[in-house]
């Protein structure tokens, strides 16, 4: 099985865009219809499809944290002072050493 990404709606635009450019399968809130959707379906929506969520909003820490919802992985970006190429390259590097049955939770 090959890791594929479900941008939420906070993930910038030209993240997902450099992502794809580097090879990976991204699928956005916007693509999918599921722009402001709560963040419980968010995570509910990657999981039932399989994808691993990227999100520069915490909120989702606390729902599986907390709330021990289901998820196929989840990748948090702290974009405080973070340029789009190095956003790419953090989740790009990340995924090449990450393991396509990973579900953890990753703090970049």
């Amino acid at each position: 099985m090959t890791t594929e990404l479900y941008c939420d709606e906070s993930i910038w635009i030209p993240v997902a865009d450099g992502l794809r450019r580097r090879g990976w399968t991204v699928h956005t809130a916007r693509e999918e219809g599921t722009l402001g959707d709560p963040d419980r379906e968010q995570l509910r929506f990657a999981a039932d499809n399989d994808w691993v969520l990227l999100t520069f909003d915490d909120d989702f820490l606390s729902l599986v944290t907390d709330n021990g919802l289901t998820h196929c992985g989840l990748i948090y970006v702290r974009q405080s002072r973070r340029k789009i190429g190095d956003v790419v390259k953090a989740v790009d590097s990340h995924l090449q050493d990450r393991s396509d049955t990973d579900t953890s939770i990753h703090y970049l």
